[in-house]
């Protein structure tokens, strides 16, 4: 099988980096490249001569614009695996766009064109799956869900505690709205005069300076920001943590999604603890491989005290959730589910 990626992508984020390393791991599979990233780069007689050699084409994340610029020159399959809604995103998640505006309707359109020009449509949970039929009228049999997932090989196991007398809860992320960090803050105030407690916040992004200014308004000594970091960096910086913080947005988008983080918190078979949703329940299971709580300070400052007080079952959840990670969606499983999934429309 011959799978062209086409579209605009790095092959770095971590949707296309789990699928990509997966699949060059196979022997039965071969991957060809064609990266662009505006429309004017986009050569045709270079994209034919892909075009021909390939069984399916594959648009990476983000690849919207795309879509239908290599549907109308591809005599092959074309599957568009989006990752995000931007309708969603700007209109509801961010805000920044309002609901009924021109620019609303312009996004709206971002989205459904492109799901409806691509054969097929992969999702990454089934809550993501019914938001794309519902909101753009994409046929549910036209929509097959694939998680996220990891590249276990990339992260170390680290079950243990830090060792240390001081308790670390550490997060990481990009700081937008779905993430709901201004609960976490909510949390570490709730907690900030326990001594042994300290909270350590990874990353830059949307709403970072916003909760900065948060956390010195609320005059809290127990949270730092340590910026962003690296992937290659990323699995020796979570062995210090020991529980890691997962979402806890109050926003639509939150309820339908598995974040990143999540995926690699398990992958290191951390302790983990996120908020209720219909989107976690369809990989982790409560109590047994993740903690899950209310989207509030107390309810996820309860959480951190009941996993601080109890070393066992926080080992335990950390066993339990790399198996699962290493069994349902490592890169060699998500690639396994994308082969079977193209196989089974085409």
């Amino acid at each position: 099988m011959v799978i062209l990626f086409a579209g605009k992508y790095t092959g770095e984020y971590n949707r296309d980096k789990i699928i990509l390393d997966g699949l060059r791991k196979r022997k039965d599979v071969v991957v060809l490249e064609y990266k662009f990233h505006k429309k004017k780069q986009f050569n045709l007689s270079k994209f034919k001569s892909l075009d021909e050699e390939s069984d399916f084409v594959y648009c990476p994340s983000f690849s919207h614009k795309f879509v239908r610029l290599i549907k109308k020159h591809s005599n092959k399959p074309v599957i568009f695996d989006p990752l995000i809604s931007n309708y969603l995103t700007k209109v509801f998640d961010y805000k920044n766009v309002k609901r009924w505006s021109p620019r609303a309707y312009r996004n709206f359109l971002k989205d459904k064109l492109p799901f409806k020009a691509a054969d097929l449509l992969i999702a990454d949970t089934i809550q993501h799956k019914k938001y794309y039929s519902n909101t753009f009228g994409i046929p549910l049999e036209k929509i097959e869900v694939i998680p996220v997932g990891a590249n276990t090989s990339d992260f170390n196991v680290s079950y243990k505690s830090n060792g240390n007398k001081i308790f670390k809860v550490g997060f990481y992320g990009g700081f937008i709205p779905l993430q709901g960090v201004k609960f976490i803050i909510e949390a570490a105030k709730i907690l900030k005069n326990d001594s042994s407690i300290k909270f350590n916040l990874i990353g830059t992004g949307y709403q970072w300076e916003e909760m900065k200014q948060k956390v010195k308004h609320l005059n809290l000594s127990n949270v730092s920001f340590d910026g962003w970091v690296e992937y290659s960096k990323l699995s020796s910086k979570l062995d210090a943590f020991d529980v890691c913080l997962g979402i806890f947005g109050d926003t639509p988008k939150a309820l339908l999604v598995i974040p990143n983080k999540i995926y690699h918190y398990a992958a290191k078979g951390k302790a983990i603890i996120t908020m209720e949703s219909p989107a976690i329940h369809e990989v982790f299971k409560k109590d047994q491989n993740i903690i899950l709580c209310k989207n509030d300070g107390k309810s996820i400052a309860d959480a951190i005290l009941y996993l601080k007080s109890d070393k066992i079952k926080r080992e335990n959840l950390g066993k339990s959730v790399r198996l699962l990670a290493e069994s349902n969606f490592s890169e060699d499983i998500i690639a396994e589910k994308l082969i079977l999934k193209l196989l089974k429309h085409f």
